[in-house]
């Protein structure tokens, strides 16, 4: 893929725990600290829906192709177009990794 075809922008998140001040802890999504904004190629892997206790529920995966980094994991999410998305799987091949695959599905609890 060609730099060119990274024209999508996407933004990287992360959850978070604070203190509550009684004891407990609130978990909230932010951005990543560095970079979270980037360039991404985008491409669909597939939808599918069912029914889960009585209630249609829909997901689609995709796959947002970006340039190397080491600071992400599956527990992070990422927003495009507007839409939040689960990162399921990093793909990095090669020594170098210049570029990594995140596989990331939308529609599903986060």
């Amino acid at each position: 893929m060609t730099a060119g075809a990274m024209d999508q922008r996407i933004t990287f998140r992360r959850k978070t725990a604070t203190p509550d001040g009684g004891g407990g802890v609130t978990e909230a999504w932010g951005n990543v600290p560095t970079d979270a904004f980037v360039w991404a190629a985008v491409s669909f892997k597939g939808a599918r829906e069912g029914q889960d206790e009585g209630r249609m529920n829909a997901t689609q995966m995709t796959t947002f192709e970006v340039y190397g980094r080491s600071d992400l994991t599956e527990l992070d999410g990422l927003i495009w177009e507007g839409d939040f998305y689960n990162i399921r799987v990093i793909r990095r091949y090669g020594s170098r990794k210049l570029r990594m695959w995140v596989d990331a599905e939308r529609g599903v609890a986060q």
